[in-house]
């Protein structure tokens, strides 16, 4: 894998978070001791939001870090345990290409016209973060995926 993409997911959300927190702290500064409320810091800090939530679904898919509770799976028969694996995956690929990457890019397209209020930001450089993070997840979970089948694969017998 391309190793600048490895790092990339990572840093858009760490820059996300960092801006959040120094943004939020000055608008709290600047509202509460000098009586002089930042109106445009509600929505450059919703934006990253956006950017931080769903840009760190695809971080936390690469390092496998979504909650899952596979105890009944693992105790299956490996027959059972291999369709379920498939079924997990056309239920994630689903979400992945069809809500996030295809939806979310439809949403983003319709948004041309829309602005925030005080910025004028077109709502476009908002919602892109769904499709791009659908299409990090997707290669993520494409090289999970593959790790566990081939794992499952090379395992001998049953349970």
């Amino acid at each position: 894998m391309v190793k600048w993409l490895k790092w990339l997911d990572d840093g858009i959300a760490t820059f996300a978070l960092s801006a959040i927190i120094l943004l939020t702290g000055t608008h709290v500064f600047s509202r509460y001791v000098l009586n002089h409320p930042l109106p445009w810091v509600e929505e450059v800090t919703i934006g990253l939001f956006v950017w931080f939530v769903y840009i760190g679904i695809s971080s936390a898919m690469k390092r496998n870090s979504h909650v899952g509770v596979d105890y009944f799976v693992n105790k299956m028969p490996r027959p059972l345990r291999i369709i379920s694996l498939f079924i997990r995956a056309a239920a994630i690929y689903y979400v992945l290409f069809y809500i996030f990457i295809y939806l979310g890019m439809d949403f983003t397209m319709q948004a041309s016209s829309k602005l925030t209020p005080i910025l004028g930001i077109s709502y476009q450089a908002i919602n892109i973060a769904v499709p791009i993070a659908g299409l990090f997840t997707s290669i993520y979970f494409t090289r999970s995926f593959i790790r566990t089948l081939q794992l499952e694969f090379r395992k001998e017998g049953g349970a």
